[in-house]
């Protein structure tokens, strides 16, 4: 039983004591007897059917349901170190169960962008387990260890984690990208390809590139009109190729962006109303490019090297706005000529 269980049987227990004698009472309340009576507790195999046979009454949709699954079996899989969790017991879902679960999953990080990285990851798979079983589909089960999962605390004061857009959005912002010219060719390409802000693309010049090496370097480099953000100069890296694409294309001589009007804003206008007719809804657009470009250097590298790239003052930034993982082969070939 769980504490409320318990103190729930303690009342009962007591109130019987006044009406009838010791040995009855120890009869009624048998935990044998009384276990036998209750409904079996359904296991993982019993749950993923329950789900799929009420996926259209509940208004879910099959990724969803595999969402789900997928959560609550890696859960399960890191505490039991079981690969084939489907006959699984999942009465033992208790709130002791899943703080074994967070501090498992948490075991040998030391750095704490990742650690803030995996909290938020433990926090949406326990979201997604809690979700399950507060769905009314489990009659013939026995769900009493929901009261005991639903009380299992978050991890809290993470801040909130960035989410890429669907792969299908990102994939068309590379179609598009491919078929610009000109200055918005080259801030889209600034932005996607080395992750750099708005100010650093209106002051991007050509002797930022270096073409030496096996991957292209850009050196952000201050001037007497331009200070990098936090006052701190930097480099990024992106692939060869592309980088010599966005050299090719770019309009400026010197800077790359050759409408040098209103501090470029003619250039991201443009550019924003291309994004928004693929189908970009997010606040800022043209930041999200910059996000994507993190994300993919988090995912082929590091946290720590996207950090870099990024010329941020500490991982955390890194980890709550830039690091969702991209998982989409096809899209990470994008950043590849």
């Amino acid at each position: 039983y769980d504490k409320r269980q318990a103190l729930d049987l303690a009342d009962k227990i007591r109130a019987a004591k006044t009406l009838h004698p010791i040995k009855e009472v120890i009869e009624m309340f048998n935990r044998k007897r009384f276990q036998a009576e209750k409904d079996p507790t359904p296991k993982v195999s019993d749950v993923e059917k329950r789900l799929r046979d009420n996926q259209a009454a509940l208004g879910l949709a099959k990724k969803t349901v595999k969402d789900y699954m997928d959560n609550l079996k890696r859960v399960i899989r890191v505490v039991t170190n079981r690969k084939d969790v489907d006959d699984f017991d999942c009465g033992e879902l208790n709130e002791s169960f899943i703080n074994g679960y967070k501090t498992l999953a948490l075991h040998g990080l030391t750095d704490e962008g990742s650690i803030q990285s995996r909290k938020r990851t433990i926090n949406a798979k326990l979201r997604a387990t809690k979700a399950i079983f507060n769905h009314k589909i489990f009659d013939g089960f026995s769900v009493d260890f929901n009261e005991s999962l639903q009380e299992a605390d978050f991890f809290k004061k993470l801040g909130k984690q960035y989410k890429l857009p669907p792969m299908d959005l990102i994939q068309k912002t590379f179609d598009l990208w491919h078929t610009t010219n000109g200055d918005v060719h080259t801030l889209m390409g600034l932005s996607l390809i080395f992750g750099l802000r708005r100010n650093e693309v209106y002051h991007a010049r050509r002797s930022w590139f270096n073409l030496e090496g096996d991957k292209a370097r850009v050196n952000i480099e201050a001037e007497k009109k331009f200070k990098p953000k936090g006052g701190h100069e930097g480099h990024s890296m992106g692939n060869k190729a592309l980088a010599k694409r966005i050299l090719n294309k770019a309009s400026g001589d010197d800077y790359l962006i050759k409408n040098r009007a209103d501090n470029g804003r003619p250039v991201y206008s443009e550019a924003l109303e291309l994004l928004r007719d693929i189908g970009w809804d997010r606040p800022s657009p043209l930041h999200e490019l910059r996000k994507l470009f993190g994300s993919y250097v988090s995912t082929t590298e590091s946290l720590y090297t996207s950090q870099k790239y990024c010329r941020h003052a500490d991982s955390k930034t890194t980890s709550e706005s830039y690091s969702d993982l991209i998982e989409d082969k096809k899209v990470i070939a994008c950043w590849a000529a």
